[in-house]
């Protein structure tokens, strides 16, 4: 009875989460919260929501990219808790945004901790389960480095989605033993992504199905039936009652906004376009494409369908049944995401909306190592097992220390400089942008704008409202109203790439923006561009170029030449570059020479990968020029294991004025 009661205890499950949420935050302060953070893009999007969750004002989920938000705020609620007890109350975190990523690691760690309780329930002792769980953590490093400490969307979903799988398998063979961790974790995970309610659906859909098949010979441990409905009623009514929760906000927006959000999802899904069987197979194929992947889920599909037996502890047939309970639940996943896939996903190439789906592969690996433990008859396996979750344990640190890709995210300057422009202009009410309907400019101003409206908003200043052609990403609050665009305070954005194509100076300028007033007229500037003339390039390109045959040429050699000829019309020169940045902290210098002489100097970033730049031809810029391109730092894809290209590259020429 003590040994039981032990067990059964909270004391295992509370001193694991300390030691993950300790590990976690301490890896996140070294390498990112510590320092002062001005997000852009999807983090200050997001942000913008946080501020309005942080007064318990927000209904909406995330944005998506469809238009519309994703149906609740559960996760952008633990980011709001984070940065208001971190940063407001606690004052660890040197910035919010700090503060929100020091949430990120206790949620990852309440997750973890879940997903161990759960095994220790399941299998009645804490060895197994510990070895289950920190195979999976290990498992699903490798498959995902940024699950661990990443804040983006896609990679907040993993965690919740794997621990739906552990829940869901017990409904193979009627247990309701995991029902109220279930609804918590499909909560979240439907709250975060619109796209989970009818995968979940096809998921529940299945592991009925294979229960009613699994029930033929004993009908006491069928779902659907009556008896087994009324002896588990009190479970069920209150895993239904956990997950109604989740659903609030999304009723109370339906009633306040009908038809609500429900009509925009419904609207989207009939209007897009179905894939194929195939290509939808191949795109969950790419979350196997990890040989080690493909062997252990190998390996445990073998040990499923042959059946190692377990010894009469734990009755030997349980553990198998287990292990094919999750087999089955791996099965769902994996039809659900096929459904997604074929008639769900728009675009097959974002690999990102599928992200989720690597805890199959991570967990199949977790269950093949405990399944394997408890088959064995060795009597020290304990010692085995010990060792294995050590070397788990210590095989999460290459994966746990490398910063997430996406942090230059977090790192945006200038928002103040460009925000006391803006504050010090006369009159009164926000200011509006605009955008160019041309999508000229979206890709690159929006990330850019989320921060600058994030900078006004935690000076607790509504400053800038958003008006045409922009995206539901700035929230509705931040969304113009009608009266409010009668105002010379309005401006068209366009972000500084495009300097060159305009012919007029902004009125305003800053943090990678340039903004003219309403009512310019602003005559863009034509280049001839390779893509629509080839053969002029074709003539004027000299040693060090690629071909000509696509939008563009890279230089391939640190030297690059054009030779311009006579033309007594010109009177100077504008080149269209980009460049070739391996990894987001590379920078590429460009000097230019004209006939030998130094005709200017342009670096290259993540910041500003492409450019428009003016050459000095000098004193008779319409005579025969022979033009020099050097790079400093060109370097091949094959270096840095990108393609088999291995030619030096270093700028790309877009087009010529």
């Amino acid at each position: 009875m003590l040994e039981t009661q032990r067990l059964r205890g909270p004391w295992p499950n509370v001193l694991l989460f300390v030691a993950i949420a300790c590990v976690l935050m301490a890896v996140q302060w070294h390498i990112d919260a510590r320092n002062v953070m001005h997000e852009l893009g999807d983090f200050a999007a997001n942000s913008l929501l946080v501020l309005d969750a942080k007064h318990l004002q927000l209904l909406y989920g995330n944005y998506s990219r469809i238009g519309v938000n994703h149906p609740g705020p559960a996760i952008l609620y633990v980011l709001a808790a984070g940065e208001w007890l971190f940063h407001d109350v606690l004052h660890i975190a040197p910035s919010p945004f700090s503060g929100q990523l020091l949430a990120v690691c206790l949620y990852s760690a309440a997750w973890f901790t879940l997903i161990f309780a759960m095994l220790r329930r399941f299998t009645g002792a804490i060895l197994p389960a510990l070895l289950f769980t920190t195979v999976f953590i290990a498992a699903i490093g490798l498959l995902e480095p940024s699950v661990y400490l990443g804040i983006w969307f896609p990679d907040l979903y993993i965690l919740p989605f794997s621990a739906v799988l552990v829940a869901l398998s017990r409904l193979a063979h009627g247990r309701m033993d995991a029902m109220r961790a279930m609804a918590v974790a499909s909560g979240f995970v439907i709250n975060g992504h619109v796209s989970f309610i009818p995968m979940l659906g096809v998921m529940l859909i299945v592991m009925l199905a294979a229960n009613w098949w699994i029930s033929r010979g004993d009908r006491s441990m069928r779902i659907l039936s009556k008896d087994f409905l009324r002896r588990h009623r009190r479970e069920i009514l209150i895993a239904c009652a956990i997950l109604f929760v989740f659903f609030i906000p999304i009723l109370i927006l339906t009633v306040t906004q009908f038809p609500g959000p429900l009509f925009e999802y419904i609207k989207f899904g009939r209007n897009d376009k179905h894939n194929s069987l195939g290509a939808a197979l191949t795109f969950i194929g790419v979350y196997w494409k990890s040989g080690y992947a493909w062997a252990w889920g190998v390996a445990l599909a073998l040990v499923l369908i042959g059946g190692l037996r377990a010894p009469a502890r734990n009755g030997g047939h349980d553990a198998l049944r287990d292990a094919r309970a999750f087999g089955i639940a791996f099965i769902a996943a994996t039809l659900a995401l096929l459904y997604y896939a074929k008639v769900g996903v728009d675009h097959l190439e974002f690999v990102y909306v599928g992200l989720f789906y690597y805890s199959v592969p991570a967990l199949a690996g977790a269950l093949l190592v405990m399944y394997v433990y408890q088959a064995m008859r060795w009597e020290r396996k304990a010692l085995l097992a010990g060792a294995v979750v050590v070397a788990a344990v210590i095989g999460t640190w290459p994966s746990l220390s490398k910063p997430v890709f996406y942090n230059d995210g977090y790192e945006i300057r200038g928002s103040a400089q460009i925000y006391d422009q803006l504050r010090k202009l006369p009159g009164s009410g926000r200011i509006v942008f605009d955008i160019k309907g041309d999508g000229m400019a979206w890709e690159y101003v929006w990330g850019d704008v989320a921060a600058l409206l994030l900078y006004a908003r935690r000076q607790g200043n509504d400053l800038i409202c958003i008006n045409d052609h922009w995206h539901v990403l700035f929230t509705r609050s931040g969304q113009c109203r009608p009266e409010e665009l009668d105002t010379p305070r309005r401006f068209f954005v366009h972000p500084t790439r495009i300097r060159g194509l305009l012919g007029s100076d902004p009125d305003l300028e800053g943090q990678r923006l340039l903004l003219y007033r309403h009512g310019r007229t602003i005559e863009p500037v034509v280049y001839t561009t390779m893509q629509a003339q080839k053969d002029v390039f074709r003539k004027i390109l000299g040693k060090g170029w690629s071909d000509v045959d696509y939008e563009f040429a890279w230089t391939t050699a640190p030297v690059a030449e054009i030779n311009l000829p006579a033309d007594p019309q010109r009177s100077s020169l504008y080149l269209d570059l980009g460049s070739f940045l391996p990894e987001k902290n590379y920078s590429q210098h460009l000097d230019v020479f004209v006939d030998g002489k130094a005709a200017g100097s342009w670096d290259f970033d993540r910041f500003e990968p492409r450019r428009q730049i003016k050459v000095d031809l000098g004193q008779d810029p319409g005579a025969a020029r022979h033009i020099e391109l050097k790079l400093a730092h060109p370097v091949s894809p094959k270096q840095y294991r990108l393609s088999l290209d291995d030619r030096p590259l270093g700028v790309s020429l877009y087009g010529i004025r």
